[in-house]
């Protein structure tokens, strides 16, 4: 939107400063939003705000020291995200998890991924293959927010990295959406098992058979290191009293 001139503020009998008042106003509203948006979506993929959890605008508003708009904005742009759902007088609730839409979601992600990956093949570069090894060396700690916090970005960088490298700006946008779906189940998951060996063998390995250009090995690979991610998380989240957390 245009910025109006004085001419035009005059004619609307707005003063400039006035005007330049409520866009400071308008700005700072906008500033509050993003930021409340930012601090309950990572608390929601880190499992913080636990599935099922059931939010209240005023609650959230004194927590985080703001009037109820920037809440309600905040949980608007959550919803369509598929993160949080409400209910009529009742409020907002923090979207649960099911097996049945872990199971779709890595069925979906096999499939884009491994079309990633053989496109990645003929087109990803020697240096983006050694940020690869780079992201794919990274461990955690599970008793240490900070520590895991940065193993999952690892992990997401490496993977979004790859759907990059594919050149299909449209399958990297697929691919990325469902890689931050999976993002709770992750943080579920690596908190109840240290997967850092696992994951950074596998990673390397994925990054040898790009190096190879073999599109064949490239999206069988894929498949199989998501396949085995899959049946770990389930194993391990089946065994845990976080088992809770997720529906059948």
């Amino acid at each position: 939107m245009e910025t109006p001139t004085r001419a035009t503020l005059r004619k609307m009998n707005i003063p400039a400063k006035a005007a330049t008042k409520v866009k400071a106003v308008r700005g700072k509203a906008e500033s509050l939003t993003e930021k409340v948006y930012q601090l309950l979506r990572a608390q929601i993929l880190s499992g913080e705000l636990e599935p099922g959890r059931e939010l209240s605008e005023a609650e959230l508003a004194e927590h985080f020291r703001v009037s109820k708009t920037p809440v309600r904005e905040a949980l608007a742009t959550l919803r369509s995200e598929g993160l949080v759902r409400t209910f009529p007088r009742r409020g907002y609730q923090v979207v649960p998890i099911t097996f049945g839409d872990v199971t779709e979601l890595f069925e979906v992600r096999a499939m884009l991924e491994a079309g990633a990956a053989e496109l990645a093949c003929a087109r990803i570069t020697d240096e983006e293959l050694d940020q690869l090894d780079r992201l794919a060396d990274v461990v955690y700690d599970r008793y240490e927010q900070p520590s895991l916090k940065r193993f999952i970005q690892a992990n997401r960088d490496f993977h979004v990295a790859i759907a990059r490298a594919s050149g299909n700006e449209r399958l990297y946008q697929l691919a990325v959406r469902q890689i931050d779906e999976l993002e709770r189940i992750f943080y579920l998951g690596a908190r109840l098992r240290d997967i850092s060996g696992e994951t950074k063998d596998d990673h390397h390995e994925i990054v040898k058979v790009l190096r190879s250009r073999d599109l064949a090995a490239a999206r069988e690979i894929m498949i199989r290191h998501n396949d085995m991610t899959r049946q770990h998380l389930f194993q391990v989240l089946a065994a845990s009293r976080k088992a809770s957390q997720i529906s059948l």
